[in-house]
C-alpha cells in the first residue's frame, strides 16, 4: 500500500490518522489502566483512569471482553486482564533468551531437589509468575503461571522489596498491611528486616503462604546488576529443610547464581 492509498484511506475513515487509529489508542488505554492497576476494577475507576467517560470505556471493554485480553468476573462485576493479554505477554517474554535459559535452570533445579520451582518477574506493580516446574511432590495448585504473588508474607515477595527500590512497592505493601491487621510498628519492623534478606542473598518462610508448604527464594540479576527474576522452590514443610546449609536453599542459591552469570551479572 502506497502513500496515496493510505492518504486516501485517512480521508474516508476519521478514525484513520497519519499517525494511527484513535480507536486501537483508546482500547489500549483501558487494558493498560487494568495493567497498571495490578488488580480487578470496577467500570467507574478504569474509565477515570483512561480519562474517558464510564459509557466510551464500556464499549471498549466489551471488545476487549470478546477477544479475551479483559475478563469480567460475573459475580462481582469487576474487569481484569484476560487469558489473551497473559499470553500475549508470555509470548514477548519467550522471544527472549532470558526465558528459555531460566527455564532450563528451574527444570534442572525441579528435578535435582524434587520439589516445584517457579520464576517471577516484576510487573509494575508486584510479582507474577512466568514460568513453574512441578516436583514430585503433590503439586501446589494454588500457584499458576501469570498468578500474583503477595509481597507479605511470601519469600519470593521479600526478595523483591529486597533488592527493588522502596518507592515501586512500599505504597502495596503498606496497603496489604494494614488491610491485615498489622500496626505502623511491625509494618516498620518488617522493612527494616528486608536489608538482611539482601544481605544474605534469599528468602525463606516456614510455612510458606500456601498452607502446610514451606519456601525459599533467591534473586537473579543481568548484566546491569538490577534485578531481573526470582526463583522460587516450595516443599513440604513436614520434609523441606530451610536452613542455611540444607539443600533446598544450597542448591537454589546455585541455581541463582549461575542464571545471574549467564546473564551476564558482575561476578561478587
Amino acid at each position: 500500500m502506497d502513500a496515496q492509498v493510505l492518504q486516501g484511506a485517512a480521508g474516508r475513515d476519521p478514525e484513520v490518522k497519519a499517525a494511527g487509529i484513535q480507536s486501537l489508542e483508546k482500547g489500549l488505554r483501558v487494558l493498560t489502566a487494568i495493567q497498571h492497576a495490578g488488580r480487578a476494577m470496577r467500570l467507574n475507576d478504569i474509565a477515570a483512569a483512561a480519562s474517558m467517560t464510564p459509557s466510551m470505556a464500556h464499549g471498549y471493554l466489551v471488545s476487549l471482553v470478546r477477544t479475551g485480553f479483559i475478563a469480567q468476573d460475573r459475580l462481582s462485576g469487576l474487569y481484569d486482564l484476560g487469558d489473551s493479554a497473559l499470553q500475549l505477554g508470555l509470548a514477548a517474554l519467550s522471544r527472549t533468551d532470558f526465558l528459555s535459559l531460566a527455564r532450563a535452570t528451574i527444570s534442572q533445579l525441579a528435578g535435582e531437589l524434587g520439589e516445584t520451582v517457579t520464576l517471577a518477574v516484576w510487573n509494575g506493580d508486584a510479582p507474577v509468575v512466568v514460568d513453574k516446574i512441578e516436583g514430585r511432590s503433590d503439586s501446589v495448585y494454588e500457584i499458576k503461571v501469570g498468578s500474583l504473588v503477595r509481597l507479605w508474607p511470601t519469600a519470593t515477595g521479600r526478595v523483591f522489596m529486597a533488592n527493588l527500590p522502596k518507592a515501586e512497592w512500599e505504597h502495596h505493601l503498606q496497603t496489604m498491611m494494614h488491610q491485615s491487621g498489622e500496626t505502623p510498628a511491625s509494618i516498620t519492623r518488617f522493612i527494616t528486616e528486608l536489608a538482611d534478606v539482601r544481605r544474605e542473598g534469599y528468602a525463606a518462610t516456614l510455612p510458606a503462604t500456601v498452607p502446610d508448604f514451606s519456601a525459599v527464594a533467591a534473586p537473579v540479576f543481568d548484566h546491569r546488576a538490577h534485578l531481573k527474576a526470582v526463583i522460587t522452590v516450595l516443599g513440604r514443610q513436614d520434609g523441606f529443610d530451610i536452613a542455611p546449609s540444607g539443600l533446598p536453599l544450597t542448591a537454589t542459591l546455585r541455581a541463582a547464581r549461575s542464571l545471574s552469570v549467564r546473564l551476564g551479572a558482575p561476578v561478587s
